[in-house]
């Protein structure tokens, strides 16, 4: 389950991703899913290590705090 914050523009990505992916959204500079939001689902789903089930996971998680991934 993911970790609510307290503060508003601070939701900490979920637990269990996989380290590539993890490290590839950490060298684009995607610590929350706040930042998730502003890389977009196009830009998501073409960096290395991030597969079918972080696009779920991290889907979920925004579904989860009421955030959507925009599709550029």
């Amino acid at each position: 389950m993911t970790r609510k914050s307290s503060r508003p523009g601070s939701t900490p990505l979920p637990a269990g991703l996989a380290a590539p992916a993890r490290k590839s959204l950490a060298h684009a500079g995607v610590e929350t899913l706040e930042n998730l939001v502003q890389l977009g689902q196009r830009r998501l789903a073409g960096m290395p290590g991030v597969c079918p089930r972080t696009v779920a996971q991290l889907q979920d998680a925004m579904d989860e705090h009421g955030l959507e991934l925009p599709a550029g």
